[in-house]
């Protein structure tokens, strides 16, 4: 009961500060930026955090860590708006949402399944952040037995498993994780400071810049395909009068046992680094048509085929918060980038995330959780207007999207450099997209290198290397590892006998 009472008393302290003008502003402004992105097909989340960094990077950090964690929260609230009324999901995570969206929008029930989707949401999230106080002393116990061995054993398992379960190849995703460990390591080595792969350039000297990379990966792909297609967006009308939202309303609450069971799927899948939404989302909707009486019904328009995908997406963004914070490993891409700005701003993942930083850690929990209900109140207040946003021309956006990137990047370390590695990032990161290569185990490799061989070395000078077969938490590590391994040749081998190797790359979802 004591540990309870702590751990309650801090959920209160971080719900506090979510309220504090400051924050609760910042929050605000993230949560337009993120429901604007939401609308545009093709965009995703990860571009409003990029357009958004620049502006973080000159807050104080609680401010910065709530405008940034707004956007995450909410982009999964309106990209379910394309996904219902033009069948074009706004993000990859609202692709279920749109089998069953779609069909009922058709029919006339577009109302109903919008608000079926923004309650699913919510309470997705209010009911994984219930399962995190209830299995946060179980989960401070075990963090509380962690040492270098356990930090830096947890780092690579992150690393494995964001290569192994980004794209089909697990191969690819190993060996861009290795590239990224590989970049980590220009500038000075952690120990003794001595400079590393910097030849004749001083820009190298406090290591590759990680904003102009992440701006030019995820980003300048995205703008030079959103150019590309140079025509509206949404091809349909979708001026037609929305109605239904009660129904919605009771379709969650009738179906609050699929709730539930979603939303701690969402939990596990975002606690596990590197599956992201689009795991949560599909092994919700998996659930829904295995629980249902009539399976046929689904893709036809059932509005269990709503809820569920956006419970398990939007209940995954809070579990995901805990590796990232607790063990510095990104729990899914847009975490990968967060964590950037959050080490930044003062961040340091670790035990004192879930001990005497915890109010800080409930204080993004409660971000989220409270972005998704104002994030579904402003989209039931606005949604007549918000709809027309789907119909933007592309080449609109393109000039605005890459003018607040070029700023993004310049201000790494204002230097002309920081636009250069931004372009070459920017090349790379398209040919990579197209080319069907991974490009978070490389991110991911080039932040968690970072984080990873200071515990190497410390677990080394400590332990000698004992601690790889004496430490029981280290040896089960090690037994994921190879499990995340094995499943992924496994896996590689089912889509072969499936698809034949010549479709082996059209066969699953990329995590990015």
């Amino acid at each position: 009961m004591e540990e309870y009472s702590f751990i309650l008393t801090a959920f209160a302290a971080g719900m506090a500060t979510v309220f504090t003008a400051s924050v609760f502003s910042a929050m605000m402004v993230g949560i337009v930026a993120g429901m604007v992105v939401g609308l545009i097909p093709g965009l995703g989340g990860l571009v409003a955090h990029i357009l958004l960094i620049p502006f973080a990077l000159q807050m104080d950090p609680l401010p910065a860590f709530a405008m940034l964690l707004g956007v995450y929260a909410v982009t999964s609230q309106t990209d379910s708006i394309p996904a219902v009324l033009l069948g074009v999901p706004g993000t990859a995570a609202a692709l279920a949402t749109s089998l069953d969206g779609y069909p009922m929008a058709k029919r006339g029930e577009a109302g109903r399944a919008l608000s079926a989707s923004y309650f699913a949401s919510i309470l997705g999230t209010t009911v994984a952040t219930a399962i995190f106080i209830a299995f946060l002393p179980l989960l401070r116990a075990l963090v509380m037995n962690f040492s270098s061995p356990e930090f830096f054993t947890m780092v690579i398992l992150g690393l494995v498993m964001a290569a192994s379960l980004s794209g089909t190849s697990q191969a690819r995703g190993l060996l861009m994780a290795g590239l990224g460990l590989i970049l980590s390591t220009v500038g000075q080595a952690p120990g003794t400071g001595d400079p590393r792969f910097i030849g004749p350039f001083l820009y190298l000297w406090e290591g590759i810049p990680l904003i102009p990379v992440l701006l030019g990966l995820f980003g300048v792909p995205e703008v030079i395909d959103l150019a590309a297609r140079n025509t509206t967006i949404a091809q349909t009308s979708a001026a037609k009068k929305i109605s239904g939202l009660k129904n919605g309303f009771v379709d969650c609450v009738r179906n609050w046992w699929l709730v539930v069971r979603c939303s701690a799927i969402g939990v596990v899948t975002g606690f596990i680094p590197g599956l992201g939404g689009a795991v949560a989302e599909w092994m919700s909707y998996a659930t829904a048509v295995a629980s249902d009486k009539d399976p046929s019904s689904f893709g036809k328009g059932n509005v269990r085929g709503v809820i569920a995908p956006e419970t398990g997406t939007a209940s995954h963004k809070p579990g995901a918060i805990i590796p990232t914070v607790a063990f510095g490993v990104p729990g899914n891409p847009a975490m990968a980038v967060l964590i950037v700005v959050f080490v930044i701003l003062g961040l340091r993942p670790g035990q004192e995330m879930l001990t005497t930083n915890l109010d800080q850690t409930f204080m993004m929990v409660n971000v989220v959780t409270v972005g998704n209900i104002v994030a579904a109140i402003l989209a039931l207040l606005l949604q007549r207007w918000l709809v027309k946003l789907c119909f933007i021309r592309a080449n609109i956006l393109v000039p605005f999207v890459l003018a607040a990137m070029v700023i993004g990047a310049s201000f790494a370390r204002l230097s002309m450099a920081d636009l250069l590695v931004f372009t070459i990032a920017g090349l790379i990161g398209y040919v990579f997209k197209h080319l069907d290569w991974p490009r978070v185990p490389l991110v991911m490799g080039l932040i968690l290198g970072q984080i990873a061989e200071p515990y190497f070395f410390a677990a080394i000078d400590r332990y000698g290397a004992t601690w790889l077969y004496e430490r029981p938490i280290v040896i089960v590590l090690e037994v994921i590892i190879l499990l995340t391994l094995v499943s992924g040749v496994i896996r590689r081998r089912r889509l072969q006998s499936r698809f034949g190797p010549a479709r082996l790359n059209e066969a699953g979802p990329d995590n990015d």
